[in-house]
């Protein structure tokens, strides 16, 4: 076991290094499990509807990993209950842990002597993100120093959440501004010279009468015409443009830039601040692209549900469809990119697709799925 603050120091020294959420806590997870007398830990992610999810984890148990963590990721605990009630406030002993009893009882021989845990939020000022959770065998209270010192790695942890969250809203801040510049350079330069070679193609190709050359211009023409379709498809891509009309007209507009005939159903007005406006519009784009490039189809439905401050969003096609198994092995980057954008903004997305029927992509904003039977 390290002294306390050598291991504070090296945790801080790492996290201050760290620029992805979900690695600086597994890392983190780490040293401080390799660092102390605990054997195992585990963090959870809790939103603002008291859903959890297993961020990262370190040295559980076999009975809390049979069925792909079902205890850990199942059902309500006493922990996510009083987090979530806000009198979970700083770092507790868990008298008795009701997932830890459930894998126990079902698996007593792959317990490794696990039986209490203690708890502490993760917290940066007033932002909350969720619990950190330690054990060791055959341990049911934890000693004092062994909660201060786990308050003072969830408070090391938290700040480093909030400081990676901030880097990367001003780094998408900054990529926004790079967007804009690129979509600019290219309309006005790449844009107008690809205009200009199809006109002078046009213009060749009606006034040679050698028909070899006739049929060489013609193609040039064709080929410029290509070109300059995927640009403004690329500079949409890079600069949304139709935005100030509104979230719809943008959705027609690109869709007719791709050649894809959209049908665009709104229930309720929409009234989204910028951000969530432009976010689903980036979402919209992506599942569209997604369509041109893989789904052998040229037809999108979409609705847009808003109820006060729920949205439900449903994009639709009848093309190829894939085989769905989870995010991290969605089979496009672009499918990939939804799913994180979704997560920026704090929204939930739901994907389903079979072979030879379709696609499906459902958004829920905000997340959590309480209010999904009100806005179908």
């Amino acid at each position: 076991m390290k002294n306390s603050t050598l291991l504070l120091k090296e945790i801080a020294e790492y996290l201050n290094e760290e620029t992805e959420v979900y690695s600086m806590m597994h890392g983190a997870l780490n040293r401080l499990v390799e660092g102390t007398n605990f054997s195992t830990g585990w963090i959870f992610f809790i939103d603002e509807d008291g859903k959890h999810t297993l961020a990262s984890d370190y040295g559980l148990p076999d009975a809390l990993l049979m069925d792909d963590c079902r205890y850990m990721t199942e059902g309500p605990c006493w922990c996510v209950s009083r987090y979530h009630q806000k009198k979970l406030t700083k770092a507790s002993n868990i008298i008795t842990c009701s997932r830890i009893v459930k894998a126990n009882k079902q698996y007593s021989d792959k317990t490794g002597g696990i039986t209490h845990h203690a708890t502490v939020p993760l917290q940066s000022g007033d932002e909350r993100f969720g619990l950190l959770n330690v054990a060791t065998p055959h341990t049911q209270v934890y000693s004092e120093e062994d909660l201060a010192l786990l308050e003072s790695i969830a408070f090391q942890i938290g700040s480093a959440i909030k400081r990676i969250y901030l880097t990367e809203r001003e780094r998408e801040t900054a990529l926004q501004e790079e967007r804009n510049r690129l979509a600019r350079d290219l309309h006005d330069s790449v844009n107008q010279m690809l205009f200009s070679l199809k006109l002078t193609a046009h213009a060749a190709s009606t006034m040679t009468e050698d028909e070899r050359s006739k049929q060489a211009f013609q193609m040039i023409e064709a080929t410029s015409q290509d070109a300059v379709n995927e640009m403004r498809a690329l500079i949409w891509q890079l600069k949304p443009v139709g935005l100030e009309q509104g979230l719809v007209d943008a959705v027609k507009q690109y869709a007719n830039v791709l050649g894809l005939t959209v049908d665009i159903k709104v229930a309720g007005l929409l009234n989204l601040e910028s951000r969530i406006e432009h976010t689903l519009f980036r979402i919209i784009q992506e599942a569209m692209n997604n369509v041109k490039k893989h789904a052998a189809t040229d037809y999108v439905g979409i609705q847009l549900k808003q109820s006060g401050e729920q949205l439900y969003m449903r994009i639709e096609d009848k093309g190829k469809g894939f085989k769905v198994n989870a995010a991290k092995t969605l089979p496009t980057h672009g499918l990939k990119n939804i799913v994180q954008r979704a997560t920026e903004i704090g929204a939930e997305v739901m994907m389903d697709s079979k072979i030879n029927e379709g696609t499906l992509i459902e958004l829920y904003y905000p997340k959590g799925r309480s209010y999904e039977d009100n806005n179908r």
